[in-house]
């Protein structure tokens, strides 16, 4: 349907002349505009409306060429005119509020928009819109689980250093700290991960995926156990003591060196269930026969123990 056709469909509309089929178009137009969450109500003066439609017609709409935004606010102007509706769409450009939260002392649970948790581990950094659009967009750096609403009109898309991930309603953890290798885990639902470079994997519930090199490495896991520092618990499954010193930096707001780069190698298994930070030390150290020396109460070192040699 072209401007003209929609003009007198408009005018016959605004004196009730239309029939049945000419009112559901006027009508579903007008649905469509009310549903845009950037919708905003703009009261206009008779003086404005003759100038918009002047405007309009003294240029021919050219769709191909001209943006979304100057078609809606052209169809508007018209519709406003014939009409007498005194509202036009006007916030298609204003930029949304970002929020922005940086967790540096303990998790927070935060409530989105949509009805979606997340739970933002320590040192960790959610930026999101106040308002979603056609998306559910969001940044993490760090570690958050989420807890998705359910919704297959509007994506859920997280953004993080080097990947994104999009799911429409699901539960999964996401470890994505600088200058450490990316990791998702799955818990219910379906996730699919694109990395920068364009690779791509999907993941279904009990599979974790570790960004390494450049690629997707996906294994088997009890999802449930990635998530257990949202209870403040820690759960070690074949963990290399390097991976366990960030946990324990992480968990503890400590800073955690190793004497011999080689000790980082060590693998340890086990589960600490809201423990000390020094029980923790101990036990590790006590099974690998290491040494710990407290420099400071949060400055650390691992050293080999040479006392029994």
């Amino acid at each position: 349907m072209n401007k003209e056709q929609f003009k007198i469909i408009a005018k016959k509309y605004s004196e009730n002349q239309c029939n049945d089929q000419e009112r559901s178009i006027v009508e579903a137009f007008f649905n469509e505009m009310q549903k845009s969450q950037s919708a905003d109500v703009v009261l206009l003066s008779n003086k404005k409306r003759e100038r918009i439609s002047r405007a309009i017609d003294a240029q021919t709409i050219k769709s191909t060429k001209k943006t979304f935004r100057l078609r809606i606010l052209q169809v508007a102007a018209i519709a406003v005119l014939f009409l007498g509706i005194s509202f036009l769409i006007k916030q298609f450009a204003t930029p949304k509020e970002i929020i922005q939260i940086t967790n540096s002392v303990e998790k927070k649970e935060i409530i989105l928009q949509d009805g979606s948790i997340v739970v933002l581990n320590r040192n960790s950094t959610l930026s999101y819109p106040e308002k979603f659009g056609n998306t559910r967009s969001i940044k993490l750096t760090g570690e958050a689980y989420f807890k998705v609403k359910r919704n297959p009109k509007k994506p859920f898309i997280v953004t993080m250093q080097d990947m994104t991930l999009e799911v429409l309603g699901t539960s999964f953890n996401i470890n994505s700290y600088a200058k450490s290798p990316t990791k998702v885990s799955v818990l219910t639902g379906i996730v699919n991960l694109k990395s920068n470079s364009g690779k791509s994997v999907m993941l279904t519930k009990n599979q974790h995926a570790d960004f390494v090199n450049s690629a997707f490495h996906v294994t088997k896991a009890k999802s449930v156990e990635k998530i257990a520092w949202t209870k403040n618990n820690i759960v070690l499954e074949q963990t290399t003591l390097g991976e366990i010193a960030k946990i324990l930096e992480n968990s503890y707001n400590v800073t955690i060196d190793f004497e011999d780069n080689e000790l980082e190698k060590l693998i340890i298994s086990g589960k600490f269930n809201e423990e000390k930070l020094e029980n923790i030390l101990a036990s590790i150290a006590f099974v690998k026969k290491l040494k710990i020396d407290y420099l400071t109460k949060n400055q650390i070192i691992i050293r080999r123990d040479t006392t029994n040699y």
